[in-house]
């Protein structure tokens, strides 16, 4: 039979078993507990002993270690650049990574020695190390290393736009994918693996050559200029709206202040200048068909056309492509000489009858469209004595019947005088006793046309003013 003294001990002893079970139970949970919040029992991180502590310690003490924010680079032709970009780095964290492996460590416990290796998360000025990026090989080297794949000059057809297409080193790509590697912690780089060399890629040069093609583009659509004439209106081409653009020695055209392309205001001037030049007539070129069917260059005359408002076009056409946008006509003012030569092809027709004075021939033709209503032979001026008779296109501005002709060195009665340009006209010469032949060339006229008397009384009777004369 138990005594009660040993009941007593039994009872102790059992409740004390008791106590140390559940404070093991206890110890247990705490210790899971404690676990859950810190790392299990031999994990190592970055060369850190991580074992019971929290993934904010670890990441604390991971940070204080020095970081090397170093890359090496490859490129095309396998040249290898180190690039020091620590300067640029502003932060490093590593609590991502840190939880990533907190959480496989879990997996993983053993009671044995884990080690894992991690990257931080780097935080980098990116705007300075795109600009220092740019300055350091092989970056700086782009705009020497490659011609540059976009041209733009200027052709009678205006501005063209030429792309070799040629690949290059992108260094907006490249930019991004190394700010990605420093980011990251990867510390080597292959510029062709990572799709750095592209056709799309350009140079400075060629980025500028781009946005001012763009412009060039835009002006030109903004700018459709016709021009009003007595013929017709014709369109100022995309060619000379470009033309005038300010451009500098290469022929690029410059911007302004503002950065957009202008027109040349010298350039505005010496165009309306030409097409006034190329529009008006008088004392211009002529192209004529003999009565031989032989074509002449006849040069001057006061036959033809005149732009009388020059200056006040110029003017108008500067302020039109002055403007974000101009689409109007600007009027053509000329004066015509004589008035009634208005015609369709720049005032370069001549009038329907029409006298021709051949000085190699020593004869005159007088023209009816195409029926020849009247010719004689005639004295042209001296050619011994510097008198010859002017050629070009020129027109009858008046006839009289009975005149005297007056110069330095004579005076002289004529019967029948049809004035054409400065001095010179159609007249009997009755004190002459042939005409025609080589007469001209040692006893020649003062520089009018000599005719016999009953051809120009003939002629007299056949023009008027204005009708067209050409001396060729």
């Amino acid at each position: 039979m138990m005594t009660k003294s040993r009941k007593f001990i039994l009872y102790s002893a059992g409740a004390a078993l008791l106590a140390a079970a559940a404070l093991c139970a206890l110890g247990y949970v705490l210790l899971l507990g404690h676990y859950a919040r810190t790392f299990p029992y031999g994990t190592w991180i970055n060369g850190v002993y991580c074992t019971g502590l929290t993934v904010d310690q670890v990441n604390s003490l991971l940070c204080q270690q020095e970081y090397d924010a170093t890359l090496s680079i490859m490129d095309d032709e396998g040249n290898e650049y180190e690039l020091d970009c620590n300067e640029y780095v502003t932060g490093i964290d590593y609590t991502l990574s840190v939880q990533a492996v907190k959480a496989q460590a879990r997996t993983d416990s053993s009671f044995s020695q884990t080690s894992y290796s991690v990257n931080p998360v780097v935080t980098v000025d990116e705007e300075a190390f795109g600009e220092w990026l740019f300055t350091v090989s092989p970056f700086s080297d782009i705009d020497d290393k490659y011609e540059n794949k976009v041209t733009l000059q200027y052709t009678e057809d205006g501005y063209v736009l030429s792309d070799t297409g040629e690949e290059m080193l992108d260094f907006d790509r490249a930019c991004e994918v190394l700010l990605s590697a420093v980011q990251t912690g990867v510390k080597s780089v292959s510029l062709t693996e990572t799709d750095c060399y592209t056709t799309e890629a350009y140079t400075s040069d060629d980025k500028y050559l781009l946005d001012i093609y763009s412009q060039i583009e835009k002006y030109t659509q903004n700018h459709q200029i016709t021009f009003e004439a007595d013929e017709g209106e014709y369109a100022m081409t995309e060619a000379e709206i470009q033309g005038v653009l300010a451009a500098g020695e290469d022929g690029i055209p410059l911007l302004n202040k503002d950065g957009v392309i202008y027109c040349d205001t010298e350039k505005v001037e010496a165009y309306v200048a030409a097409l006034a030049s190329d529009t008006s007539t008088r004392n211009h070129s002529w192209e004529f068909v003999t009565h031989s069917g032989e074509t002449v260059e006849v040069v001057k005359g006061n036959y033809g056309r005149v732009m009388e408002n020059e200056s006040e076009l110029a003017v108008e056409l500067i302020e039109a492509l002055r403007a974000e946008s101009f689409r109007g006509t600007l009027a053509l003012e000329y004066t015509y000489y004589p008035s009634g030569a208005v015609d369709n092809d720049y005032g370069r027709a001549i009038s329907e009858t029409y006298i021709e004075v051949s000085i190699s021939e020593q004869h005159c033709y007088m023209y009816q469209g195409d029926e020849l209503i009247w010719e004689s032979d005639c004295v042209t001026g001296d050619v011994s004595k510097g008198r010859d008779t002017p050629k070009g296109v020129y027109y009858i501005e008046y006839k009289q019947q009975g005149r005297t002709l007056r110069g330095a060195d004579y005076t002289t009665y004529v019967y029948y005088w049809m004035h054409f340009y400065d001095g010179c006209g159609f007249h009997d010469a009755y004190w002459k006793s042939s005409f025609g032949g080589t007469v001209y060339l040692t006893n020649g006229s003062h520089g009018c046309v000599n005719l016999p008397s009953a051809k120009a009384k003939e002629l007299y009777s056949l023009v008027e003013s204005g009708m067209t004369v050409i001396v060729y």
